[in-house]
């Protein structure tokens, strides 16, 4: 018995655009951020998608309400598949926060290190991975479109074994989809795919 979760970034915003740090803030879904989300449910319509659970951040939202015109499918939100709170670094723009001695350790490693007032990396992917495996339970045999954020997709990849120096910026666009199936017998997520978008 497995559930397959089709973990989805949302579509590109204003911030993305021009590398600000969102974080749990946030910002519009661009024209072609709107494309990138319809591309996502365009990708899975033969995957046979019983349900979208999104983050409850709006450019999560709006990317999943989206999804649900063409999927035709129930959307609801859940709040643990928020962004990693990055603390003072939300709303500063990328380059400026690329000369933080602390950058490294934070944005590009799996680490207990954190902004100030912010989230760890580790602490984000255990809550990830927590609420994924409640969706994975509550979904047995069914097929999920999971919409939620880039360095949170980032952290739990990490969790999973699947380390990069890289940062989220560098290992994600906007749409992209992983494929991960919930092994209800040895209580494990397994990565089939990385289905980046072209």
């Amino acid at each position: 018995m497995k559930a397959n979760l089709y973990l989805a970034r949302h579509g590109e915003t204003k911030w993305n655009k021009v590398q600000r740090f969102q974080g749990q803030l946030d910002s519009e879904l661009t024209t072609k951020g709107r494309q990138q989300a319809r591309n996502i449910a365009e990708r899975l319509e033969k995957s046979n998608i019983s349900h979208i659970i999104s983050s409850p951040l709006g450019r999560a939202i709006t990317s999943a309400q989206i999804c649900q015109e063409i999927l035709k499918i129930p959307h609801q939100t859940e709040s643990d598949l928020t962004e990693r709170h990055l603390g003072h670094w939300q709303g500063q723009q990328l380059k400026n926060i690329q000369a933080s001695p602390d950058y490294q350790k934070i944005f590009q490693q799996f680490t207990q290190a954190k902004p100030l007032g912010g989230e760890s990396a580790i602490d984000c992917a255990q809550r990830i991975s927590q609420v994924l495996e409640q969706i994975a339970k509550a979904y047995l045999n069914k097929n999920v479109l999971v919409i939620c954020h880039g360095e949170a997709l980032r952290c739990l990849l990490a969790k999973q074994g699947y380390h990069s120096n890289a940062s989220a910026y560098e290992l994600f666009n906007n749409g992209d989809i992983i494929h991960l199936s919930y092994q209800h017998q040895i209580k494990s997520f397994q990565l089939h795919q990385l289905a980046l978008a072209s």
